[in-house]
């Protein structure tokens, strides 16, 4: 059991040197104890880290499953192409030198806008009929970009997406992880850019402390010292394209500092 301090949700995380195709129905029945019991969960996390967290101060819609195996099946990648099923696949492989790498599994459509619309019903039929046994699941709910988006003008949409593509072109490790209050686009698990597309205005936050960014032009607002969603000190809106090259620049400068 882990935690995601990101979201502030629960992960399970579960190694397998089997790749059966039962691993699937597994993870729901492990969600499902975990969201039964949201209160024994609360004060393992408080007994083990000295807190005193309240169960209404994690988000048990962001809780999710991640596998670790060396294979899987069809059926198993299948389940990962379902935006109801919060489920992360990683294969694991040991290198020559005694190295182990875990490779994500990502989903038929990660690269797509609006990944989660797109399904391989034929076998996604077959996860969501057994995943309704389990009544818990009904609890989760997955954050994706498409939330975001479905709230926003055209050009605002056509704004992140010139922002996003420009930047998952500097690095292939780059994830994009959709948040209850923002879009991060992370490396290595550090966020370097946060994203919030809203009706009429794009807002970026920049993972950097005060003080770590050169911004000559003096384009981002020092937010350190007031509330923001976005990790990091450095806060702008735009609304056009206008800036756009300039503020992929001082985006880089965050890029550089986490992806060594």
């Amino acid at each position: 059991m882990a935690y995601d301090s990101e979201v502030r949700a629960f992960v399970i995380i579960e190694y397998k040197r089997t790749s059966k195709d039962s691993v699937v129905d597994q993870g729901t029945a492990y969600l499902n104890t975990l969201l039964q019991h949201k209160a024994d969960f609360t004060l393992a996390y408080n007994e083990k880290l000295g807190a005193r967290a309240r169960v209404a101060d994690f988000d048990w819609t962001q809780t999710r499953v991640v596998f670790i195996a060396g294979s899987y099946t069809n059926y198993q990648k299948d389940a990962i192409d379902n935006p109801n099923l919060p489920i992360e696949l990683y294969e694991a492989r040991k290198t020559e030198n005694g190295y182990l790498t875990l490779l994500q599994i990502m989903n038929n459509s990660e690269n797509s806008r609006f990944a989660n619309k797109v399904s391989a019903l034929s076998s996604q039929s077959k996860v969501i009929s057994k995943a309704a046994d389990v009544d818990q699941v009904s609890d989760l709910k997955p954050y994706t970009e498409e939330m975001f988006l479905d709230k926003a003008t055209a050009n605002i949409c056509d704004l992140y997406d010139e922002l996003k593509a420009a930047i998952l072109l500097w690095d292939s490790e780059f994830e994009v992880k959709p948040t209850k209050v923002y879009i991060g686009l992370r490396i290595k698990h550090h966020n370097v850019v946060d994203l919030l597309p809203q009706k009429s205005q794009l807002k970026i936050w920049i993972n950097l402390s005060k003080g770590e960014l050169n911004d000559p032009n003096n384009l981002l607002r020092d937010v350190s010292s007031i509330g923001h969603w976005g990790n990091g000190d450095y806060e702008v809106i735009i609304k056009d394209d206008t800036q756009i090259e300039y503020i992929l620049s001082l985006i880089k400068q965050a890029w550089e500092k986490y992806r060594h």
